[in-house]
């Protein structure tokens, strides 16, 4: 699939919510409960909220780096 990093900004905006891959474990990023979420599947104690979008992403490290940053190394699993 070919979706870009924009295309998944817009997602997020939208309210949609989008799982992923990045080195062979999965993700979920999206808003819950009025706040943006985020967190590693099957462990519930990574989890990160943001008061926004912007909040989150800041805030979200995935090897020391922001999710734009290994953005080529991601695979999107799932966008619904």
């Amino acid at each position: 699939m070919d979706y870009s990093y924009k295309e998944f900004l817009e997602d997020l905006n939208i309210g949609r919510e989008v799982e992923f891959i990045y080195r062979d474990e999965k993700y979920y990023i999206g808003c819950e409960t009025g706040s943006f979420m985020f967190w590693k599947s099957y462990d519930p104690t990574s989890e990160i909220a943001g008061e926004n979008l912007d909040d989150l992403l800041e805030k979200v490290k995935l090897d020391e780096k922001s999710i734009k940053e290994v953005w080529s190394l991601i695979e999107i699993y799932h966008i619904f």
